[in-house]
């Protein structure tokens, strides 16, 4: 075995996968915190929005660039088969939104999706749910093709990022993505919606360093309320740590 290539241990066959971009870190945080042992494959946000993410017949998962594809590689070492995905091991999919990549350029010439806060800006432009819906569907048809041909080789849930920003472009698309996953029949949870129901936006009490991201408390109550909802699994006789 290559040297630094992850060893199998049968004790640490995986319950679930996650895969995605840089939220996969506060869900990987939760899921060790129940007792849930996760298997993580998480690649830069501009790799998906690229469409540099594939499903792949051999490996299951195939990412251009060979530093990237080496973590698809080390994993199937430390499971010890060359494909990544089993229909045993559901997934946890966090990708498909990556809204760093696409709202800002949306906006760039004061295109505005909520109505109040076009009205209090006389320099924006109007932008109706139709327009975002056709741009989100237009800019996100390959992570969404993925993620449906992903649900059918093997049991997914889609999870959608931490609300982050205020009222305004950002949670129009998050709707507008969110509509599009269900219709095509792919399961979603949406965390933030379901521990803080009336809340805009997730607390800075659960937030990262980087203001962008859920942190190690919001993955723990993320996956939390996943297992209460009998959304995933917690393995025979784990107990979450204190």
């Amino acid at each position: 075995m290559a040297d630094g290539a992850p060893e199998l241990v049968p004790e640490l066959v995986p319950d679930l996968m996650i895969l995605g971009d840089s939220h996969a870190v506060a869900l990987q945080v939760g899921c060790v915190a129940h007792g849930i042992v996760p298997a993580v494959l998480s690649f830069s946000g501009n790799l998906w929005h690229h469409g540099h993410v594939a499903l792949h017949r051999r490996t299951g998962i195939h990412v251009r660039g060979r530093a990237w594809h080496a973590r698809v590689t080390d994993l199937g070492r430390a499971l010890g088969r060359a494909n990544v995905l089993s229909a045993e091991v559901p997934v946890l999919a966090c990708f498909g939104f990556h809204l760093g990549r696409i709202v800002p350029a949306f906006g760039y010439n004061g295109h505005q999706s909520d109505p109040a806060l076009f009205l209090a800006d006389p320099e924006s432009g109007f932008a109706s749910s139709a327009l975002v819906r056709a741009y989100a569907e237009a800019m996100r048809a390959g992570q969404l093709r993925l993620l449906a041909q992903l649900s059918r080789r093997v049991p997914t849930l889609a999870v959608v990022p931490p609300a982050i920003y205020p009222a305004g472009n950002y949670p129009a698309f998050v709707a507008a993505i969110k509509e599009r996953i269900r219709a095509l029949g792919v399961p979603l949870v949406d965390p933030s919606a379901e521990l803080f129901p009336g809340a805009a936006m997730l607390p800075q009490a659960l937030r990262s360093d980087d203001g962008v991201h859920g942190n190690a408390a919001y993955g723990q109550a993320a996956i939390g309320m996943m297992i209460e909802r009998g959304l995933i699994r917690r393995r025979t006789g784990a107990e979450p740590r204190a």
